[in-house]
């Protein structure tokens, strides 16, 4: 049970979300080790469609639409799904600022959708507890309509190719908020009594947002910026989740601390030590003296940390989806590489120092923009030169190599100067 932060008084009402029904542990198709890591599709689809409708704060009746986003040309049968929920303190933002996520999945085999959820009206006057607690039980309801729609879909013909037992939930800032509770809040959760009367006013823990009567759950979440209300809202057996955070966010706390609201919360660091405690699936990369937007592009100050996050969150969405074991468990000691020297103008030699399993190790190098732009086994497991050249010049790239037999992975960040 999670119960997010942001933009404020939000978190603490954030229990609001809806019951969490496990789904099928049930493994994507095209799980051949690439599919879902790296660029399988140079270009993409774009399709509008609206997936729901509900009363917003003004109040009219206001139309939800979904940006779906798919792999051209691909010919799998059924592909998981990425719904993103776009950030703004539950009072601005639009679903478009999230496409460039979809892109980013839909080209490595996902359907990816980027959603309208209802936003704070300036008609409401000053924002009070009850009022921001009823915009976000909204867009909580909002993004479980659109997970329903997509298996609605699904039982008709299934236009958009989705595996409904592989939907992952993800956001930034209000849109991790979003999505932490639709993958992990249930109805179990010690809700106040105010909070409940909130949520029963707005249509419940499903809502009415619409496509009633097909299931909300999800498998897993990606929170960027996200925390929440309290981290004993986690328990056993929720969602497996990852996270991206600075340290000295003043919006949204890294650990436990008072969010811009002046209310106290529980961010991303608080919420990994929990769930690494109920054996909950998680990982955490921390942008270290990061803020709350300067730590994603086009801000550069952080781009080896955000290039390091779009790695870890890739892989650990692809071992989600095709069953491989906890990325909890696959994490080694980074002393099992050396890499020298680092920074350098011109070459850097890699060497790794220890194979106790033996068996190749797949070397590949990403830009600060998580995209791979150098692949290669090393089957002898000698030093092996990487050149600037190789990667596309000057810049911070992020290493990771892949032991083979043991499926486990060494993240590192190299810097070639100019």
């Amino acid at each position: 049970m999670k119960n997010v932060l942001n933009y404020g008084i939000i978190i603490g009402f954030i229990l609001i979300t809806g019951v969490f029904t496990p789904t099928n542990a049930q493994n994507a198709l095209g799980c051949d080790g690439q599919r879902y890591v790296v660029d399988r599709f140079p270009d993409t689809t774009l399709t509008t469609v609206q997936y729901g409708s509900n009363t917003n704060a003004v109040p009219q009746v206001q139309a939800l639409y979904v940006d779906i986003v798919q792999p051209k040309n691909d010919t799998l049968s059924k592909r998981p799904l990425i719904i993103w929920a776009f950030g703004g303190g539950f009072i601005s933002g639009t679903r478009q600022t999230m496409r460039e996520f979809c892109n980013t999945y839909a080209k490595k085999g996902y359907v990816c959708a980027t959603i309208d959820y209802r936003l704070y009206s300036g008609n409401q006057g000053f924002v009070d507890s009850i009022k921001m607690a009823r915009i976000i039980v909204q867009a909580l309801q909002d993004m479980k309509a659109s997970v329903r729609f997509f298996r609605k879909s699904a039982a008709n013909g299934n236009p958009y190719k989705v595996d409904i037992n592989n939907i992952i939930v993800g956001g930034v800032s209000a849109g991790a908020i979003t999505a932490m509770n639709v993958a992990q809040m249930d109805s179990t959760d010690p809700i106040a009594p105010w909070l409940r009367n909130v949520i029963t006013a707005e249509g419940g823990f499903e809502g009415n947002s619409g496509n009633a009567g097909y299931s909300s759950a999800v498998k897993g979440c990606i929170s960027m910026s996200g925390a929440l209300y309290r981290k004993e809202y986690l328990d056993t057996g929720d969602v497996p989740f990852a996270s991206y955070h600075g340290t000295v966010d003043n919006i949204v706390p890294y650990d436990y601390g008072f969010n811009v609201y002046g209310f106290t919360t529980d961010g991303s660091a608080a919420c990994h030590r929990r769930a690494f405690q109920l054996g909950i699936q998680s990982i955490l990369v921390t942008a270290n003296g990061g803020g709350h937007t300067d730590i994603y592009p086009p801000n550069t100050t952080y781009a080896a940390d955000f290039a390091t996050w779009i790695i870890k969150a890739t892989t650990f969405m692809k071992r989600l989806v095709c069953g491989e074991p906890s990325v909890a468990t696959q994490e080694v000691d980074n002393q099992e590489i050396t890499l020298y020297p680092n920074p350098s103008s011109d070459q850097i030699s890699l060497k790794i120092e220890k194979n106790t399993e033996g068996g190749a190790v797949e070397i590949c190098i990403f830009d600060a923009l998580g995209r791979m732009v150098f692949c290669m086994k090393n089957d002898a497991l000698e030093p092996i030169v990487l050149n600037k050249t190789d990667v596309g010049g000057a810049g911070i790239y992020i290493v990771k190599c892949t032991f083979e037999s043991t499926n486990k992975t060494v993240v590192k960040k190299i810097n070639f100067s100019e």
